[in-house]
């Protein structure tokens, strides 16, 4: 029972023996009488405790000095008599349990190289981790954080591993080669995991010096690290620096894995900034993969280029690149990398119109990667952007839309600008343009400071249309000027889509109504030739509201093929708009006998209200939701509880409107 609790595993008899130091046929006794006692079970022909607890308790009867020897007895027999690779990280906690201090951190290093090179990034974390904090020796703690900061990477890292990595930069004086490989990797963990975009670009820029003198293969990973912009970072001329500086080093880049690690972010750093020459970058990729590592790299790449090319506008493209990812993550496993797949998969969704389940397969994303700050962002964002147009549901798409906003890090132009631009358009519905205003300023800082006015397509039209509302025309008619020059000579089409929207929104409101209906018409040819079906129909409602303005309810046509594209993609809370925009110029949606027809029973209109009343919704809420006024709310649940006979709002569901509603039943 000692030698059992000591190894901890299902072993042979004769293991067990020689841990137990007794005769092979004793031992065989023993373990019968152990299972006859229920304290052992016979797992085939290796006995193994019934239950943990049994376990704990027999460890408990040992005291400190038989433990040891046990337990270095134990390593010593798996050693002979494992059979196929010894069970490194087993063995690292028998030496450890003994005392051998060195044993056991050669044995869990060797176990995370083991797991490393086969593809298991996150097992191999944890134990780089535990033997960064468990090794008593400096020169040993940094040759270790090399490999934990370069690993962690590729898995879910936490504050612990970036805590035992700068620990080791800190307090430890690792030579200057070392000191800027470790800052490398760890600049990389921070921008994708554990930390911010200025984290991690200083970080890296901290590296780039001791690399220059030391290794210059690693500065021109360093400097293609530095060169990946966010728009919580640096100003892009300054990535656009490190970009040409890294081009400089390329001939001195010799190892297959940098070479891969330099032309992923190469690439993605181009494509980031809209830079023509990306396309090209990208088949550098294209290569076989000599190693897992470089897999990897290259599988990053396609991932990162798949984000890109989608806020670019390249929807195809994006798919394109995801399937090279798919293929290169087959035979790896990394948990970062197979959630930025499924997150450039949500967001690709999202551009395309491909609505149905979204909303629940984000917040299944969103949920499975919590601990990844940049992945449940996205994920985040697109549950928010769902509930607001295909549930109606205001309030919770407010919650996820600043949750989005609150936990991203490095932000590559799409969460924030994507956040503010939704949470803008609810204010303005409401009527509420000053707080809109309010929604997208930090945004419209941000991208002032770095000038990455190709991420801008997202929010520049909701900004034009809430400045113009509170006032701030002039400003707006500026924002549109910077806009143009920073997009200029740049390959983003969705960008140049959304500055056609903006130079219509301007002449909209400058009551040029014709101009502006001329330049929806080609914003919503650009969008469609895109495939993005909910940016076509969004520049097709503004020319609709244009033409109304200019036709009467002679356009009213163009207006409800709008609302009839907004249905094939159930945009409930965009139907809902259409239809007060109509209600605003006199035209009706429903005729007027069958709006009287509905005696006692609740109409459509009404439906939705008590289904939102039942849901505990308030009158404020509910019109944001179904774009009404508060007053109108007001009038319908009035009615609601007058058909109902209901004494109170609470009535109404016990009515039967909480699981669906009594007027299902009674047809």
């Amino acid at each position: 029972m000692e030698a059992a609790a000591v190894l901890g595993l299902a072993v042979p008899v004769d293991v067990l023996a020689e841990v137990a130091d007794l005769a092979p046929e004793r031992a065989e006794e023993a373990v019968e009488a152990c299972v006859r006692r229920s304290v052992l079970r016979a797992d085939g022909p290796c006995p193994v405790f019934r239950h943990p607890l049994d376990r704990r308790a027999a460890l408990a009867f040992l005291s400190g000095p038989r433990l040891a020897r046990l337990s270095l007895r134990a390593a010593r027999a798996l050693r002979r008599n494992g059979g196929g690779p010894p069970p490194l990280a087993d063995l690292a906690r028998l030496y450890g349990a003994a005392g051998r201090v060195r044993e056991a951190l050669r044995c869990l290093v060797a176990a995370a190289d083991r797991a490393a090179a086969a593809g298991d990034y996150a097992t191999a974390t944890g134990l780089y981790t535990r033997a960064v904090a468990e090794d008593p020796r400096a020169e040993g703690r940094i040759r270790t954080a090399a490999k934990l900061a370069r690993t962690a990477q590729l898995a879910r890292a936490g504050e612990p591993v970036v805590a035992a990595v700068r620990r080791v930069l800190d307090e430890d004086g690792p030579p200057p080669r070392l000191r800027g490989e470790i800052r490398l990797h760890l600049s990389v963990v921070l921008r994708n995991q554990s930390g911010g975009a200025l984290d991690s670009l200083n970080e890296v820029a901290r590296a780039i010096p001791d690399l220059e003198a030391s290794d210059p293969q690693t500065a021109a990973r360093a400097m293609a690290v530095a060169a990946i912009p966010s728009i919580k970072g640096w100003p892009v001329e300054r990535h656009r620096e490190w970009l040409e500086r890294g081009e400089a080093l390329d001939g001195r880049v010799a190892d297959p894995v940098a070479r891969a690690a330099v032309a992923a972010n190469r690439a993605t750093a181009l494509m980031l900034l809209g830079d023509p020459r990306a396309w090209t970058a990208a088949e550098a990729l294209r290569g076989p993969a000599g190693s897992a590592m470089e897999a990897a790299h290259h599988a990053r790449g396609w991932t990162n280029l798949a984000h890109a090319a989608s806020a670019l506008g390249y929807g195809a493209r994006a798919r394109e690149f995801l399937d090279r990812a798919a293929d290169g993550l087959a035979d790896t496993s990394s948990p970062y990398l197979e959630g930025l797949t499924q997150t450039a998969r949500l967001v690709l969704a999202w551009h395309e119109g491909r609505w149905q389940g979204l909303h629940g397969a984000a917040d299944r994303t969103a949920r499975l990667y919590r601990e990844i700050p940049d992945l449940t962002s996205e994920a985040t964002l697109v549950r928010g952007l769902t509930a607001l147009h295909v549930l109606g549901d205001v309030p919770r798409a407010r919650h996820d839309l600043a949750e989005a906003a609150r936990t991203t890090r490095y932000d590559t132009g799409l969460i924030l600008t994507a956040s503010a631009a939704a949470t803008a358009r609810v204010h303005l519905e409401a009527g509420r343009p000053g707080q809109a205003c309010e929604a997208v300023e930090e945004v419209l800082h941000r991208l002032d400071l770095t000038g990455g006015w190709v991420w801008a397509g997202e929010v520049l039209p909701v900004a034009v249309e809430a400045l113009h509302g509170s006032g701030q025309t002039a400003r707006a008619r500026r924002l549109v000027a910077d806009f143009a020059a920073g997009i200029d000579g740049g390959d983003a089409p969705a960008a140049r889509a959304a500055l056609t929207v903006c130079r219509a929104l301007l002449a909209e409101a400058g009551e040029r109504p014709e101009e502006a209906v001329g330049l929806l018409a080609e914003a919503e040819e650009r969008w469609r030739l895109l495939g993005r079906p909910f940016d076509a129909a969004r520049a097709a409602e503004a020319r609709g509201r244009c033409l109304l303005g200019l036709r009467g309810e002679a356009a009213a046509d163009e207006v409800r093929e709008v609302v009839e594209a907004y249905r094939r993609l159930d945009a409930r809370w965009d139907v809902a708009r259409c239809r007060r925009l109509l209600r605003r110029h006199d035209i009706v949606t429903t005729h007027r006998r069958g709006r009287l027809g509905y005696g006692d029973r609740l109409s459509p209109r009404e439906q939705e209200v008590a289904r939102l009343v039942v849901q505990g919704r308030a009158n404020r809420d509910i019109a944001e939701s179904l774009v009404l006024s508060t007053r109108t709310v007001e009038h319908h649940v009035a009615r609601i509880m007058r058909k109902l006979n209901a004494a109170s709002r609470a009535d109404i569901a016990l009515a039967g409107w909480g699981d669906g509603g009594t007027e299902a039943r009674r047809r």
